[in-house]
């Protein structure tokens, strides 16, 4: 399986399943099973780092298990390496770049789409520190018990994939993709060992403003507009955002916007007008000044760096 160079502009975008893979009947090792345009796994894995050359999103949740060799790339700009016998967990607040893998990798992919994300009912407000820290650090090395007990899961996932009479299948699917997500919470666990897993209100609230931030912050910079999306006030919603993740919403608002401005000074190939606008400033001058206060450097510094 390979995945598909499609896009040619370098403005950062997000990939469907539809766009990810496709099957290369070429290649007789490789594996690849479906549920529509919901779920696809994939065995043996090779990427073609092209469809990544430029910084894009997938649409959904990437599980991706590296079993030899390595790939490089970045995550929200920052330098990463999946190497053998590490999980790599990808989605939709992530931007993604791949630079370069070995002539030996191969991994083991799980891609779920933003609605079947939904379907599945994975409730990650049950550990909102666990959530944060897989946003920072999307990947992580596994003991031999833990990769040994993800193999068998993802073994039981694809057999019943290929199951294409079983009545229940699409239920049965969804169950052993919780009992998956739940187990990979677990193998971050070890790493954030004073992480107390706790739910109510306030971590429902920081959930569905991570998703608003998610699909709106190219548009909105408004920390109204975000309250009046959740039914609440500005100053409700800074508190409660505060307290759950330790950053204000403005804070998360503004690390977004400006990750963003960074990928397209960098890879666009835009001009600095043109970003402005795509980002929804009113002036060039009015994002140089907003860009420079939370950088430190003006956009054309950045560009030319």
């Amino acid at each position: 399986m390979l995945f598909r160079s499609l896009l040619k502009e370098k403005e950062p975008g997000i990939y469907s399943i539809s766009d990810l893979f496709h099957c290369d009947a070429s290649r007789q090792s490789v594996d690849y099973y479906q549920l529509g345009n919901q779920l696809l796994v994939g065995d043996r894995v090779h990427l073609d780092v092209k469809l990544f050359e430029y910084p894009h999103r997938i649409d959904g949740v990437a599980l991706m298990f590296c079993h030899k060799g390595y790939l490089t790339g970045t995550v929200n700009l920052m330098e990463n390496r999946l190497e053998e016998g590490m999980v790599a967990v990808l989605h939709t607040e992530h931007l993604l770049q791949f630079r370069s893998q070995s002539e030996d990798f191969e991994a083991s992919v799980i891609v779920l789409s933003s609605q079947f994300i939904q379907e599945v009912h994975i409730d990650l407000t049950q550990a909102i520190p666990l959530f944060m820290y897989m946003k920072e650090h999307p990947l992580v090395k596994m003991n031999n018990e833990e990769s040994e007990v993800l193999h068998n899961m993802y073994s039981a996932l694809r057999s019943e994939l290929i199951a294409t009479e079983e009545q229940y299948r699409v239920a049965i699917v969804q169950r052993l993709l919780e009992a998956f997500f739940y187990k990979i919470l677990s193998v971050y666990r070890r790493h954030v060992p004073e992480v107390n897993v706790h739910r109510g209100r306030r971590e429902e609230f920081f959930v569905q403003f991570m998703e608003l931030l998610t699909k709106y912050h190219k548009r909105e910079r408004s920390m109204g507009f975000y309250a009046e999306q959740l039914h609440i006030t500005p100053k409700y919603l800074s508190s409660i955002i505060k307290e759950v993740s330790g950053r204000s919403a403005a804070e998360w608002i503004d690390r977004y916007v400006i990750l963003e401005a960074k990928a397209l000074l960098r890879y666009s190939g835009l001009s600095i007008q043109e970003i402005a606008y795509e980002l929804n400033f009113s002036t060039q001058s009015f994002f140089g000044k907003y860009f420079k206060h939370h950088t430190g450097i003006s956009p054309s510094e950045y560009k030319a760096k």
